[in-house]
């Protein structure tokens, strides 16, 4: 028997995952400055969930690479926070220098174990955002 390719993503679990991606930036804000990059931070990784939707992954992995990026989201408000000035920066910047080593920011009271899983996340967001175009 041949393998099955794998399912099309439905637009509506897209949605779904969109919809969750909704409440990031308040989630993240220590204050109201913060929601307008966390906004910016939302639409930059949008892209990248809908891309790991087309790959194919399951939706498991797709979860697991959601939650973290909304960890990853999290400790770059946290820089941003202790940084100021950090806020002018492009939401794109940010994420590219919170990940330029393809590792996660160290996510503080994260088990071995779970920075790996996050450390896996900001490799393949790395990827994705240096093969996609820039605004």
């Amino acid at each position: 028997m041949p393998p099955s390719s794998p399912r099309p993503p439905r637009p509506q679990d897209v949605a779904k995952l969109f919809a969750l991606m909704d409440s990031w930036p308040k989630s993240w804000a220590g204050s109201a400055a913060d929601i307008p990059v966390g906004e910016g931070l939302v639409a930059e990784l949008r892209p990248f969930i809908r891309h790991l939707y087309e790959r194919g992954l399951s939706p498991k992995t797709i979860r697991r690479h959601l939650d973290n990026t909304w960890v990853i989201g999290g400790e770059i408000i946290r820089i941003v926070v202790e940084e100021p000035k950090r806020r002018k920066t492009h939401p794109r910047q940010l994420l590219l220098d919170a990940i330029d080593l393809a590792e996660a920011p160290l996510v503080r009271g994260a088990s071995e174990q779970e920075q790996r899983s996050f450390d896996a996340t900001a490799r393949r967001l790395l990827r994705f955002l240096n093969s996609s175009p820039q605004p």
